[in-house]
């Protein structure tokens, strides 16, 4: 499923977005009309001083979102109403290190028809 998909009902303002790279030998900007890559525990701005890579999907860094906090939330399918606590880094760093909420529920939902066997 792509980004854009994804947020049908929630749009994004743009038609890519920036998720920090490991290393800056990974490209870090993404069309919305393509899968996500993994959430990773930390959400920055772009740097002043990023070079694109030459994977990334445009070069014009005027035409890029950064996923709020929220956004990278709905991806991971923490739903709406879910109201973290803490500092934004702790925030953050919990969404980047979570199992996705449907995947999770997913997994339970196996392990416990199993169990009715």
């Amino acid at each position: 499923m792509t980004v854009r998909q994804y947020f049908k009902d929630k749009p994004i303002a743009a038609d890519y977005i920036y998720q920090h790279p490991r290393t800056y030998k990974r490209r870090a900007i993404f069309s919305i009309d393509e899968p996500l890559s993994t959430i990773r525990s930390v959400n920055r701005p772009i740097p002043s001083n990023y070079v694109i890579h030459p994977a990334d999907k445009t070069s014009d860094l005027s035409k890029v979102h950064v996923l709020t906090t929220k956004e990278r939330s709905y991806i991971q399918s923490f739903p709406e109403s879910f109201e973290f606590v803490g500092t934004t880094s702790s925030i953050e760093q919990a969404i980047g290190n979570a199992v996705p909420v449907k995947m999770a529920e997913y997994v339970a939902g196996v392990i416990m028809s199993q169990k009715k066997e």
